[in-house]
């Protein structure tokens, strides 16, 4: 689940709702290094080492000593005594145009690199902010070593963003930028960014068709990845397949294209990110006499999967080690586009020999360590990177508003039993563990070279039992880009009961200019609970551990909040009295504000074979009795020594996989017992009623001829109460074990 703001989370599921796309688009050679670059003078302030960090956003304001640069009216900061900035700056020339501009002595940049192959664009970025100025008159340069092989001169620009383009240039070695004028008067030369390659953003308008595929696969028993169909304008004809120097041939598929879905919020537009794609090498096609053109892209894992892996020299030892020598396939510029989970980074994962992975697709080895691991691969969605970590347990709420039609549901595929073949040649052994249903006619052999051991096995099948038994939730809805390919979500079916699964599948499609028709299959595993039994306890009382059992998991909920009063009715214009008044208006009194759902607790202790434990399940919070304040928190849950007293709040509630049911949600209508959910808020009351009535009167002593009029409020119903709110439920205990012939 990505965070985002509380005015994202309320624009999402509002109605009406606007939606924007953007796809930012780098067309660079994947292959270049930069190299330190080269300038001519430079502030004592700037960071030229930003110029190629891909952040377009303008520099804060600092006062220089620059015409109108100096105001202490709060519209310019201070610099610090040493000049660390650490907020991003860009480059910023010591030297200063004169009363029209010119500078005395020409600026320059020289961006230098290697590795580049073929350059066709380069892109320069100056600051959006008005104060800053941008350059009037300046030059560009391409060289080749000591060769100078292009160059262009720009003379009255007033823009922020210039892009070179219409040239081809082979091996180049760097970019050379001179600026002679500026736009205002004694200012110093700034630059934000200096690209080498095309980088542009599409937005909306330029953007004729697009939809995305997010899925993944918890068992690593295959490697699904993301993909999306982007279609955008080609008019001028910038991507011709057919024409020599056209952009097109500077494009090849490890250049990566951001996409983000934004929604517009009271304060803007708050863009999401659901990931960084690549071009697949036949992933392109032109249509209606090229006026489009349509690109099939896929995440890093799809760009890896079907790659031979090149044995390095050094057999990697470790999770990250593995990740790492994977994305560096692509290139050296891919080595750190990888990340995983610190607990599992350095978890000990080696091969066989080196013949076990010589030959193998990169795909295939990515889905053994995994394995071997207790992980699971994914590409994340805010930073493109390839992930591994474990299973989590939060996600996003689903209400029906927001849906279709009702969520659909199906059996998921049963598994009978994994057979591991462990080990090699004559020592190989096969190590069997049943599957959660007995009855299943399938059954899968696993031939891992990393796993070496049962307990390696065993973490294996728990993983894989992950994607088993149980059901599959298919929902089609109105989308929601914060919802990431692992979360646990809530669907709330009613106003009392709730389901939660894990999202493994999604669709992002935008039709007609709006976002919808997404769909969505969300898993409900028992699998994954193969070697563990539960129990959930709604009453207070004994509980005692099975026989065999010396150690538990538990979950302690605490009772959920009362929801607090709601407002009474309102009037809603000015004025002091409910009666003398003209022009009332009337409205219903807000809602009462939503308990919130109890704390959780969870951990593993260790007992005795049939160990009592006394448990206590926590009372609800009683529903507030003042407007704006919730109402009272419920008490605490306890089970031998210990109490969700020692837990936190879970802001979407905490979920189950196992049972498919939700605990401790916020601001549920009814309540049901043993859940630890909080009350929902009261409603607010009714609005008073009345009418407009127009009195004529004649005032005190004057003539019996002068007649005045008034119109006066009559009221017929005063302002309704507020209602109270629903009382919070009582507390939970969940109690998982495994069973004892499979430990």
């Amino acid at each position: 689940m990505i965070k985002t703001s509380q005015a994202f989370r309320e624009a999402i599921v509002g109605s009406p709702r606007r939606i924007e796309l953007l796809a930012v688009v780098d067309i660079s050679d994947p292959d270049k290094h930069m190299l330190p670059s080269v300038v001519s003078s430079e502030a004592a302030w700037s960071k030229k080492a930003e110029l190629n960090d891909y952040d377009l956003s303008a520099p804060p304001r600092y006062a220089t000593l620059e015409r109108n640069r100096w105001l202490l009216d709060g519209s310019f900061d201070l610099f610090p005594d040493d000049y660390q900035v650490k907020k991003k700056i860009g480059y910023a020339s010591q030297a200063m145009g004169g009363e029209d501009g010119t500078l005395a002595q020409p600026v320059t940049v020289q961006m230098s690199f290697s590795g580049v192959r073929i350059l066709q664009a380069f892109s320069l970025y100056f600051s959006t902010d008005q104060a800053d100025g941008t350059p009037a008159d300046f030059a560009v340069e391409v060289w080749c070593n000591s060769q100078l092989v292009f160059t262009e001169a720009v003379a009255g620009n007033t823009a922020a963003e210039v892009q070179f383009k219409g040239f081809t240039v082979y091996d180049p070695t760097s970019v050379k930028l001179t600026v002679t004028k500026w736009s205002l008067p004694s200012r110093r030369v700034r630059i934000v960014e200096f690209i080498i390659g095309l980088y542009e953003r599409w937005t909306g308008s330029d953007l004729a068709a697009f939809s995305a595929t997010l899925q993944g696969q918890f068992s690593c028993l295959s490697l699904p990845y993301g993909s999306v169909n982007l279609s955008m304008d080609n008019l001028d004809r910038r991507f011709e397949p057919r024409k020599k120097d056209s952009i097109f041939q500077s494009i090849e598929e490890r250049q990566a294209i951001d996409l983000y879905i934004g929604c517009h919020t009271g304060q803007g537009v708050e863009r999401i990110k659901i990931g960084v794609f690549y071009q697949t090498g036949n992933g392109w096609k032109t249509s209606r006499n090229e006026s489009t053109m349509s690109w099939y892209l896929v995440d890093i894992i799809g760009l890896i999967a079907n790659r031979t892996f090149i044995v390095p020299d050094t057999l990697p030892t470790t999770l990250g080690g593995w990740l790492r020598a994977l994305v560096s396939q692509l290139g050296d510029s891919f080595a750190n586009r990888w990340s995983a989970d610190p607990a599992y980074t350095d978890r000990p994962i080696t091969a066989s020999s080196r013949e076990d992975v010589t030959g193998q697709k990169c795909g295939d080895i990515l889905r053994w360590v995994c394995q071997a691991s207790g992980t699971w691969p994914r590409a994340d969605q805010e930073t493109g990177k390839l992930t591994a970590e474990p299973l989590w347990s939060q996600g996003n709420k689903i209400t029906l508003d927001n849906l279709n039609d009702y969520p659909t549901m199906k059996a998921n595929e049963s598994l009978a039993a994994l057979i591991f073949q462990l080990g090699s040649g004559e020592s190989r052994q096969e190590y069997v563990v049943s599957g959660n249903s007995t009855t299943s006619e399938k059954t899968v052999t696993i031939v891992n070279p990393f796993l070496h051991t049962t307990d390696q096995a065993l973490t294996a099948a728990r993983l894989i039992l992950a994607q088993y038994g149980g059901n599959q939730i298919e929902i089609t809805g109105r989308g929601d880009p914060s919802s990431e390919i692992g979360d646990v979500d809530t669907v709330w079916l009613d106003e009392s009961s709730a389901t939660t699964a894990r999202r493994m599948f999604q669709t992002f499609q935008f039709q007609a200019g709006v976002m919808q028709q997404c769909r969505a299959i969300l898993l409900q595993a028992d699998g994954s609970y193969l070697w563990t039994e539960f129990a959930v306890i709604r009453e207070s009382g004994k509980w005692k551990a099975p026989p065999g059992v010396r150690q538990l998991r538990i979950v302690l909920g605490r009772g959920g909040q009362g929801g607090g009063m709601g407002q009474e009715g309102q009037y809603t214009s000015a004025g002091s009295s409910n009666i003398h008044f003209t022009g009332y208006n009337c409205s219903y009194g807000a809602d009462g504000v939503d308990g919130q759902g109890g704390e959780i607790w969870y951990g593993v202790i260790n007992c005795n074979e049939e160990q009592e434990f006394e448990v206590h399940l926590g009372a609800g919070g009683a529903p507030g009795s003042t407007y704006g304040q919730p109402g009272a928190l419920g008490e605490h849950t306890t089970f031998g020594v210990y109490s969700s007293e020692n837990g936190r709040v879970y802001e979407n509630g905490y979920t189950d996989i196992a049972n498919g049911q939700a605990f401790a949600r916020t601001g549920v209508a009814t309540p049901l017992p043993g859940t630890g959910d909080g009350g929902k808020g009261g409603k607010g009351g009714d609005p008073p009623a009345g009418y407009l009535h127009t009195y004529t009167y004649t005032p005190t002593g004057a003539a019996s001829t002068v007649v005045n009029t008034t119109t006066k409020w009559v009221e017929t119903r005063p302002p309704g109460p507020g209602h109270p709110g629903a009382r919070g439920s009582t507390g939970f205990a969940m109690v998982t074990w495994e069973k004892p012939e499979n430990r």
